[in-house]
């Protein structure tokens, strides 16, 4: 009888955890425009994991760990990129990565959502991305469209230019 409850226990967890699967980001465009600047960033990592075993009906059982390296950012001009770097702006030295973490990724009649912690500039607020899921054979694709408030991350002067940037972000796992 206790053996037969240890194979259960080792079969249970060998079943959760084939349920789980964690996959690399395999490619990434993340790009941001306003009416004062727009551009992109070029180096993005992170994973997109899928559990089986978190799915319902309104959950998907996605969670998203997604880094940017603030210093890859590139808005088609040197002295701009420069500036963007710089401790006025995204102070890339101090603040190196901007990271979004999901709690969960649920579907309601409005469409699909993602909430979690978006971290910009050291400072971290909880958020709510609306995302579109494309699959085709080879990969699933995740796109996003929303806007930050720069001023909830103490990004850049209050007075100079935009507050909201407007943030298009797209990311493919292989399958």
């Amino acid at each position: 009888m206790k053996k037969l409850g240890i194979l259960t226990i080792t079969l249970f967890i060998g079943l959760i955890l084939n349920a789980q699967e964690t996959k690399s980001v395999d490619t990434y465009k993340i790009a941001f425009y306003s009416k004062d600047a727009t551009g992109v960033f070029k180096e993005m990592s992170g994973k997109v994991t899928s559990d089986e075993v978190a799915k319902t009906d309104s959950t998907l059982g996605l969670k998203f760990d997604l880094k940017i390296n603030v210093a890859s950012i590139n808005t088609g001009n040197g002295v701009q990129n420069k500036h963007a770097k710089s401790s006025e702006w995204f102070h890339a030295e101090k603040y190196p990565t901007i990271d979004f973490v999901s709690s969960s990724v649920y579907r309601t009649e409005k469409g699909v959502f993602a909430k979690g912690k978006l971290t910009l500039h050291g400072k971290s607020k909880n958020v709510v991305i609306p995302i579109e899921i494309k699959s085709t054979e080879t990969k699933t694709i995740y796109k996003a469209q929303f806007s930050v408030n720069r001023m909830d991350y103490a990004l850049g002067p209050k007075n100079k230019v935009s507050r909201n940037i407007k943030i298009i972000a797209g990311v493919s796992v292989k399958k």
